[in-house]
């Protein structure tokens, strides 16, 4: 089953969130929101107030939500002192 949740992000400022889609595929509405108070920057994990609505779509709609997320820079940030996976190839011994 394929579910659209809007969540309440954090980490803007005190008694300030931001609402952000995201799109889960999950076996029931529990299991996604189960999902979705593992999903980082999201305010309220403990109790799951972070989670404002679960609803469940087609999988036509969780495909069209998948690709506009996916060009979302707030979703989509890293760190950027996180190391590189690549290995430079001209090192003898890694």
């Amino acid at each position: 089953m394929y579910f659209k949740l809007i969540l309440e992000g954090g980490h803007v400022g005190a008694g300030k969130s931001l609402e952000t889609v995201r799109y889960f595929r999950a076996g029931s509405t529990l299991d996604a929101f189960d999902l979705a108070n593992r999903v980082p920057r999201i305010k309220g994990k403990s109790f799951g107030t972070g989670v404002k609505l679960i609803k469940q779509v087609s999988r036509e709609e969780y495909r069209d939500g998948l690709r506009k997320t996916s060009s979302d820079p707030y979703l989509n940030t890293r760190r950027k002192n996180r190391k590189s996976s690549k290995r430079r190839k001209d090192v003898l011994f890694h």
